[in-house]
């Protein structure tokens, strides 16, 4: 039995069970962890420049109700595409290179869906002061790891 995190492994034909287990993995608990939100997407024929619009989303102190809007209507369409490429993975006739790379697409949009979603004004300031404080804690065990060294 192949385990899930060699499901992208190999060349063999895709079987139900690995298709099952990639679309598992796209929702995952820590499914966006090292998942970078793409620089630009095209949805509904449009191209969205979607690291911008969502750093700006996140980043606002005070967004609009007009801004907040957009945002779920922009998380809406995404989680939609998203769906879409569950159902090219589970139904199409794509290589097992090509439902990775499908599957790492889904889970970088769904990180976009998750800060859009998930970023209110004071909680997007709590998030970046969080996302700083981290940033520091590395900088401070890189500093102790080079000492020890």
């Amino acid at each position: 039995m192949r385990e899930a995190r060699d499901v992208c492994e190999g060349t063999s034909a895709l079987t139900a069970e690995d298709r099952g287990r990639i679309i598992s993995r796209i929702h995952s608990l820590l499914f966006w962890v090292g998942e970078m939100i793409p620089q630009e997407i095209t949805i509904e024929d449009r191209s969205v420049r979607l690291r911008d619009t969502v750093y700006h989303y996140i980043t606002n102190d005070a967004p609009t109700e007009q801004e907040q809007e957009d945002a779920a209507v922009l998380a809406e369409l995404l989680d939609r595409h998203v769906r879409e490429i569950e159902a090219d993975i589970k139904h199409g006739d794509v290589s097992r290179q090509q439902a990775c790379d499908l599957m790492n697409e889904a889970r970088s949009i769904l990180r976009a869906v998750d800060e859009l979603r998930n970023a209110r004004g004071e909680a997007a300031e709590i998030k970046r002061q969080d996302l700083m404080k981290r940033i520091e804690d590395v900088r401070r065990w890189q500093r102790f790891v080079d000492q020890v060294r």
